[in-house]
């Protein structure tokens, strides 16, 4: 039932833009993306009845969806999006990572927006949405094609959320966010207030800085900061990024743990090489997901415009990302991981996959 707060909105403007006159300026684009790839894993000790080690099919977030743009009025457009997961090695539609599963159940759309942008005073976003510390903060090393890419951080992906958003003012750009972090699990819907400043310096220089206000005085979440910077000289790009959790929690031991990234790649012809190393510090902290050391390789060929291949390696050092081969939401997140949850693993994956936008 929570779901329906935001997500009628959604529905109800889109049902308009059908219902708009013909002559109006409408645009409906339907998009989607088949992302899949075969895994070779091992971990030291996997969780009982598991196997150490496995090959098989796991989706690399496959999605499809539709956009429509409204941009008849003199001064603002509208838009709106709705996109559904596809778990392509299931044939289901579903989150393959499960995450949405704890929030508003695995099959709910990735995005169902809404969107209003004025020429002179910026956007406002409401729905089921990325969200704008995770966009400020985490994108810009959330470059990797398999499903192993954007586990190295603290930051929730997608969420409800009603999104305020400046104009671009010579590279300024601030966002306001009210967020459904825990699904009403705290003390209001709207609960955790998310604050990003991010400043384009030119063309080849950006920085970010990110806070998140949970606002959670029962369930006592910890809030976060971060900070963002990425560098494309060329055929060349680094990024890094900083963030803390700030522990709200008086009987946790180790608070306030601090996770570190750095990632380099770089392009030449139709292929693009890349590398990255996180470390999470170890905590009692319930927020800290990521903990310990991890490490990540891949190579992408560009076949076409809109065909790609990759090849990867994934090293985590405390099981996290790494699932068991039949991971289903029903079994999620009590036995999801192939090793126990937050052990020491030295889990690694090999993978080869393909992903075609259409």
């Amino acid at each position: 039932m929570k779901q329906q707060r935001i997500l009628p909105l959604s529905t109800a403007l889109l049902a308009g833009f059908a219902a708009l006159p013909a002559q109006a300026d409408l645009e409906v684009t339907p998009y989607g993306s088949l992302r899949i790839q075969t895994e070779a894993v091992s971990v030291d000790q996997a969780q009982p009845g598991e196997d150490d080690s496995y090959t098989g099919l796991r989706d690399a977030y496959s999605r499809l969806g539709v956009n429509a743009n409204y941009n008849d009025f003199e001064h603002f457009d509208i838009s709106a999006t709705v996109e559904f997961p596809i778990n392509s090695a299931r044939l289901r539609a579903e989150d393959p990572t499960f995450f949405q599963k704890g929030y508003q159940g695995n099959s709910k759309p990735r995005v169902a927006d809404i969107t209003v942008a004025h020429d002179r005073f910026g956007s406002v976003r409401a729905g089921t949405q990325w969200l704008a510390y995770y966009n400020t903060v985490a994108y810009p090393l959330d470059f990797f094609s398999s499903f192993y890419s954007g586990y190295a951080t603290q930051a929730s992906f997608r969420r409800d959320a009603l999104t305020y958003k400046t104009p671009n003012m010579r590279g300024l750009t601030a966002t306001v966010s009210a967020v459904d972090l825990t699904n009403e699990g705290g003390t209001s819907y709207l609960d955790t207030m998310q604050y990003a400043l991010s400043y384009a310096i030119n063309d080849d220089l950006a920085v970010g800085i990110g806070y998140q206000d949970s606002e959670q005085d029962s369930a006592k979440k910890a809030d976060q900061a971060g900070i963002s910077a990425s560098w494309a000289p060329g055929n060349w790009r680094f990024a890094a990024k900083v963030e803390q959790l700030l522990t709200n929690d008086d009987t946790v031991q180790d608070d306030d743990p601090v996770t570190y990234n750095l990632l380099g790649s770089y392009s030449w012809a139709q292929y693009t090489l890349r590398a990255m190393v996180a470390h999470g510090e170890e905590s009692d902290e319930g927020d800290a997901f990521f903990q310990g050391d991890s490490a990540q390789v891949g190579l992408d060929y560009r076949h076409t415009e809109n065909l790609k291949f990759f090849a990867e390696y994934f090293y985590e050092e405390l099981s996290y990302a790494i699932y068991t081969p039949n991971t289903n939401a029903e079994e999620f997140p009590n036995t999801y991981t192939l090793a126990p949850y937050q052990t020491e693993s030295d889990g690694q994956v090999f993978t080869v996959g393909m992903r075609f936008d259409f």
